[in-house]
């Protein structure tokens, strides 16, 4: 399978066999294999394949995050299918694991804290994939429905998803979300700039604020330091939700009071994971529950 997957880089013109280069293979526990293409020792092509599922909507969404976010993405260059195989291609970006110091740098001019203000400021104009199906604002309440139906979150589901919130929803913006704002698609490239990776759920919804949820979960690293570090509006992760919220010109307040809907659109999207991410997220989801029970319980 790999030479027919150089050789159809080469064909297409995406990489060239003829010259020498090294590859690194790796393979996953899912349907896909990755290929790393380096010539001279530099990083030059990824390559994701398949000849199990098909991958044309997620090459649609990397090439309308990129056409999006030009310069915080690694560079589309193209879908290919041969009978059953089918190949992804991008520009490779050699980086390095972010993690929250890196990207609560305090020097807002430069690195990090500069590309996150870029992702949001660019968020209310991006590109949402064509012909990718995706879930408007109001089409989220009765799909969570559906869903939460059967679910061991039914009761909290159902609360969280009563009466008002759908009104609340469509009169929000629609944005494409990247879906899986998380540390471990986060990296920092050698010059020090932000790299986003793994785009294969963008605009799979469009609620402004879920990545924003995602990457201040992933900031504070649990719940409970989340709720603490709002207390502290001088802090540099509230710092970074109050600009982002601005930039996408989305109430501060109300992005606040979304918490628990923004964990229940969580769930719903990495529905198809495995348990332990299932755990992780429905447990973060029953203590969001329980505070602003609380909360409005004490108002």
């Amino acid at each position: 399978m790999l030479t027919l997957v150089e050789h159809a880089l080469a064909q297409h013109g995406w990489f060239n066999i003829a010259s020498p280069y090294q590859k690194s293979v790796h393979l996953t526990q899912g349907a896909c294999v990755w290929m790393l293409l380096s010539r001279d020792g530099v990083l030059d092509t990824h390559v994701k394949f398949s000849n199990r599922i098909s991958l044309l909507d997620e090459g649609l969404r990397c090439a309308a995050a990129h056409a999006s976010y030009p310069a915080l993405t690694p560079k589309f260059v193209g879908h290919a299918r041969n009978g059953a195989l089918e190949i992804l291609v991008s520009r490779a970006v050699d980086f390095q694991g972010a993690d929250s110091a890196f990207l609560l740098e305090r020097d807002q001019r430069r690195g990090a804290a500069a590309d996150i203000d870029l992702y949001f400021l660019a968020m209310p104009q991006a590109v949402s994939p064509p012909g990718v199906a995706a879930l408007s604002n109001a089409d989220l309440v009765p799909a969570l429905l559906a869903y939460f139906a059967a679910h061991a979150q039914a009761a909290m589901a159902q609360a969280w998803l009563a009466d008002g919130l759908p009104a609340c929803l469509r009169a929000l913006p629609a944005m494409p979300q990247h879906g899986d704002l998380v540390l471990n698609n986060l990296g920092r490239t050698k010059s020090g700039r932000l790299v986003i990776v793994d785009w294969e759920d963008f605009g799979a919804v469009s609620l402004p604020g879920l990545d924003l949820f995602t990457l201040e979960l992933a900031l504070a690293g649990d719940v409970q330091k989340l709720l603490a570090n709002r207390r502290q509006p001088a802090a540099p992760l509230s710092q970074l939700v109050q600009r982002s919220c601005a930039a996408m010109r989305l109430d501060a307040a109300q992005y606040q009071r979304l918490a628990p809907f923004y964990a229940l659109v969580f769930l719903f999207l990495k529905r198809n994971y495995g348990p332990a991410v299932r755990m992780r997220m429905e447990a973060l989801a029953q203590q969001l529950d329980a505070h602003y029970r609380q909360a409005a319980a004490n108002a």
